[in-house]
């Protein structure tokens, strides 16, 4: 496995817009990217390390206020699984891939917290 650090932790809300307005607003953090078409927001501090906020959707077990997901970032994404698995640990879920942008795999560990490895497919 290759891995390259925990660069993005996330998490869900109702309201996109309002929690872009909250974290740049009140906590200071800036604005990096945002993605309304899937839902997507991504915040910096000043040591660049980055927040993901989503926005709550049917597709995603996760609800707002329920779970922060660490994410694992890794160089190639079937690689490191195929070690992982081979490892015992255990997926869950298909892969998904936001086409330009990442390809991610969940996972939990023994106490059942969800996490994730991500693979970044743009700079």
């Amino acid at each position: 496995m290759s891995i390259q650090g925990i660069h993005l932790s996330w998490i869900v809300v109702q309201n996109l817009k309002e929690a872009i307005r909250f974290y740049t607003d009140t906590v200071g953090l800036q604005l990096m990217e945002e993605h309304p078409d899937f839902g997507w927001a991504e915040l910096e501090g000043p040591s660049g390390s980055r927040l993901g906020i989503a926005e709550e959707s049917p597709r995603s077990e996760i609800k707002a206020g329920s779970n922060a997901v660490l994410t694992i970032t890794v160089d190639h994404l079937e690689t490191t699984l195929k070690e992982f698995i081979k490892k015992g640990g255990k997926v869950e879920g298909e892969p998904m891939e936001v086409p330009g942008h990442v390809k991610i795999q969940s996972f939990r560990d023994r106490d059942n917290n969800l996490l994730q490895f991500v693979q970044v497919l743009s700079p």
